[in-house]
């Protein structure tokens, strides 16, 4: 069930304190239903959705937990219509016991979603 809902296609954790992400939003894509009947649009929480499976992917691949915590400053610009590539660029800085990723959603050169997600790193036992 998971995997329809998950719209990353690649993601690219390479640079320090960088993830790059493309998604593809398929044009039966359930994130659609009834958002909106003949004018489809995909909604605010898929595209939060995928900045916290690509900051909770990168965090795995470095062997670290974390747990997201706050939402901050989240501004939905532009409608992301069926079948389109958006990408995604996330910076993240720790600050204290925070971690701050800021994050932007493009689409072509157009910012459609942007803000900053806070974490916490989960200390091993």
């Amino acid at each position: 069930m998971e995997g329809q809902w998950n719209l990353l296609r690649d993601i690219n954790t390479g640079k320090s304190n960088e993830i790059e992400a493309l998604a593809y939003v398929p044009m039966d894509s359930p994130w659609f239903s009834g958002h909106f009947p003949g004018e489809p649009i995909l909604p605010g929480i898929a595209l939060v959705h995928m900045v916290e499976q690509a900051i909770l992917k990168d965090a795995e691949t470095r062997n670290e937990r974390i747990k997201l915590d706050t939402l901050r400053r989240i501004r939905f610009v532009q409608p992301v219509r069926p079948g389109e590539t958006i990408s995604i660029n996330i910076s993240g800085e720790e600050v204290d016991e925070e971690i701050l990723f800021s994050f932007k959603v493009t689409n072509k050169e157009n910012i459609v979603c942007s803000g900053v997600i806070i974490a916490k790193k989960i200390k091993n036992k």
